[in-house]
């Protein structure tokens, strides 16, 4: 059937010129390829949409001796829709080790280490060439929700400035729809009004002088500037500070106030009545008490350090605490305030009558001496307050309610305690970025005993299995597609055989192979021979056993798992022409183990060695840069158009370069129809291949219009 098929685009190619593009200019700067003959290729280039990745995880982290973290590494952020990619263990004497096979796409990871007492520290990467990191026993760069924060376009003084000042000035006007934009160092800039407008400090060491914000005015110090200020006052309750840079001032907020940075208050820090937002997401100091008065909320996802007292003034809106709040003096609190997270008091808490303290999912409260007039209420997991003085008292109408222990040396009478609230120092509260007291012992429970705690232990009852890593994702697949014509060219429609596939590998505590699990779909069947399919694994035949699924050949060295040997009869259609009958995708599960195997970092995360075979046993067709196996017949080899030179690793391509098969990091992958040369389908497949994979790296999965001729994909 193929035969006819070639030989009626044959004839449309001869009588009917509109049948086949043939423009061969440049498109928006990128050149228009009309068959992959079209296409130069460079030396070395191996059709790779993914790319080998080196990972290694460190752990520097004592606190549980040399009892094993877990490592996870994710496609993006894995409370937010992130995919696992691997898994495994790491402690002080060794640390974790893979090959991550990223595609192309991927710029970044998420990578997770979970301790033996369930904390966690989470690093967001930037992939570039190997992965080294090192984890101690908390995160150093926190702001617990600080990476949240999302820096404006606008944040710097290389665009939008409507004047530039770069050496000192005086008496300068603001106005509104005006962007002062200081770019200079060691300068002094004064104001004489400031009546709306934007100012931008970009330069290092600026004194700001005078400065009288009216109306919606808006002071910014950038992510590499630095500012210190005198005689600020607002004038509006519109006019709002931005820090991302470093800042040193002392006023009192009527606006709004947003630390992304570093800010230190010279003197106390007073949010007044009509203050607006304030909200801390970096570093903050100050150098005297903090009162808050503010009415519509105020909170601190980062680190607060009050040299002075800490007032929640009543009839101020709520307080949250998401970070780190220390104050070294004492702590009055008349109106809400919710702690997610520690607060640290060197003299004494007060909780006055009239308010609440609200504490959720082990939150802490460490305080020299306590006096509580109001409720304390807990939510969540078990949170604490934890009392170091002599002095703790409860007054009459005080209560203790929710999931919270009380550690002091004066037991709380049972009267004020309620819905699990009791007297008692034991719960377990873990150190972290936000959290530097932490608090009592992590029971840590090891159902099977091979060294990974139950709660990052996969398989928690088995002690031959931990860890489950996948390729290319969890949540994701991959596809290899081929041409069948190997050592002959062929049409590249490269939808011969299209095959779907997941891999999951299984590996023990000591991040040593043990299982693998290969899920395959089957889902075109373009070719008009009788080809077979199998796998190659990177690990030696005689440690394999328990083949499910899948046929182990016998007379390979490595592992090579047979799925089947004839295609129609596994699919009697095609799949790949436009109106004609189809056969459903088929489904195969491949599993077997291994015994003795090798560790994940040889083993390596990737689509392995897949290959069709067809005219007997012998004439295999593999992925560019994959040896044959043992059973290859290498008869083939140098014959019609392949150019394979064993002596330099050089396998399945032809002489100018190009592939009878392509792995794409995507499943389903929608394949060219019938006869349909692939740069004709996927229009950058070409500017792929002769940029030697650097540019449109996105080629198979970009939708866009100048992407796809989407009448020449099969759908």
């Amino acid at each position: 059937m193929k035969q006819k098929l070639l030989l009626a685009a044959l004839l449309c190619a001869i009588t009917i010129p509109s049948c086949k593009k043939t423009d061969n200019n440049q498109t928006g700067g990128t050149k228009v390829y009309n068959s992959v003959n079209d296409i130069t290729v460079p030396t070395g280039f191996n059709w790779e949409s993914s790319r080998t990745v080196p990972f290694t995880a460190n752990i520097t982290d004592d606190r549980f001796s040399t009892a094993n973290h877990t490592i996870s590494v994710y496609d993006g952020d894995p409370f937010n829709g992130g995919s696992l990619l691997a898994k495994g263990s790491a402690n002080t004497s060794v640390g974790f080790m893979t090959n991550l096979y990223l595609a192309k796409t991927i710029n970044e990871v998420y990578v997770v280490k979970t301790s033996p007492d369930k904390s966690m520290i989470i690093k967001k990467v930037a992939v570039g060439g190997a992965i080294t990191l090192s984890f101690g026993a908390t995160d150093p760069s926190v702001g617990a929700r600080a990476a949240q924060r999302e820096v404006s376009t606008l944040d710097d003084c290389s665009s939008g400035c409507t004047s530039t000042i770069t050496t000192s000035t005086s008496n300068l006007n603001v106005n509104t729809g005006n962007v002062i934009c200081i770019t200079g160092s060691n300068i002094t800039v004064g104001f004489s009004n400031v009546n709306g407008g934007t100012i931008r400090v970009c330069g290092t060491n600026v004194t700001l002088q005078n400065l009288n914000f009216n109306g919606g005015a808006t002071l910014l110090i950038t992510a590499g500037g630095s500012a210190n200020a005198s005689n600020i006052n607002f004038n509006s309750s519109a006019a709002s500070i931005i820090n991302y840079g470093t800042f040193t001032a002392s006023f009192p907020l009527n606006g709004s106030f947003t630390n992304n940075g570093t800010f230190t208050s010279t003197g106390d820090f007073n949010l007044n009545s009509n203050a607006q937002t304030f909200v801390n997401n970096g570093t903050m100091t100050v150098n005297g008490s903090f009162n808050n008065g503010s009415p519509t909320g105020s909170t601190n996802n980062g680190t607060l350090i009050v040299t002075g007292n800490f007032q929640q003034n009543s009839g101020a809106a709520a307080f949250v605490n998401n970070c780190s709040l220390t104050v070294n003096g004492n702590y009055n609190q008349s109106s809400v305030v919710k702690n997610y997270n520690l607060i640290k008091v060197a003299g004494t808490s007060t909780i006055n009558s009239g308010t609440e303290l609200d504490l959720y999912n082990g939150a802490m409260l460490k305080t020299t001496n306590f006096i509580n007039n109001a409720a304390v209420k807990a939510s969540g997991s078990t949170s604490l307050i934890k009392i170091t003085g002599s002095t703790t008292i409860f007054n009459s109408g005080a209560s203790a309610n929710g999931p919270l222990q009380i550690c002091s040396s004066t037991t709380v009478g049972a009267s004020y305690l309620s819905g699990g609230a009791a007297n008692g120092c034991s719960v377990y509260i873990a150190t972290s970025g936000c959290n530097s007291e932490g608090n009592g012992s992590p029971v840590v429970t090891d159902t099977d005993g091979d060294g990974v705690p139950d709660a990052t232990d996969e398989y928690p009852t088995d002690a031959t299995k931990a860890y489950n890593s996948y390729y290319p994702t969890a949540a994701s697949g991959g596809t290899v597609a081929f041409e069948d014509n190997w050592p002959a060219k062929g049409d590249f429609d490269l939808n011969d055989v299209v095959m779907g596939y997941r891999y999951q590998v299984v590996t023990n505590s000591s991040n040593v192979v043990v299982k693998v699990i290969g899920n395959y779909s089957l889902v075109a069947t373009g070719g008009s021979l009788s080809n077979g399919f199998g796998v190659q694994f990177p690990v030696d035949a005689s440690k394999v056993s328990n083949v499910t699924g899948g046929t182990l050949e016998a007379g390979q060295s490595k592992a090579v798992v047979i799925l089947f040997s004839n295609m129609r009869d596994e699919m009697a259609n095609w799949n790949t022409v436009p109106g004609a009958t189809t056969s459903p995708a088929k489904s195969y599960t491949v599993s077997f183990n291994v015994t003795n195997g090798p560790n994940i970092s040889t083993f390596g995360l990737s689509a392995y060695n897949p290959f069709i075979y067809n005219y007997g046993r012998g004439r295999e067709t593999h992925l560019s840069a994959h040896a044959p196996t043992d059973l290859a017949s290498i008869s083939y080899f140098g014959t019609a158009d392949d150019s394979t030179v064993t002596a330099s690793g050089r396998y399945y391509l032809t002489k100018t370069g190009l592939p009878w098969a392509i792995d794409i990091p995507v499943a389903p992958f929608k394949y060219p129809v019938e006869l349909k040369d692939i740069t004709t389908a996927y229009l950058h497949f070409g500017a792929w291949g002769a940029s030697g994979g650097t540019t449109f790296t996105d080629w198979y999965s970009n939708t866009a219009a100048d992407y796809r001729n989407t009448t020449n994909i099969y759908q």
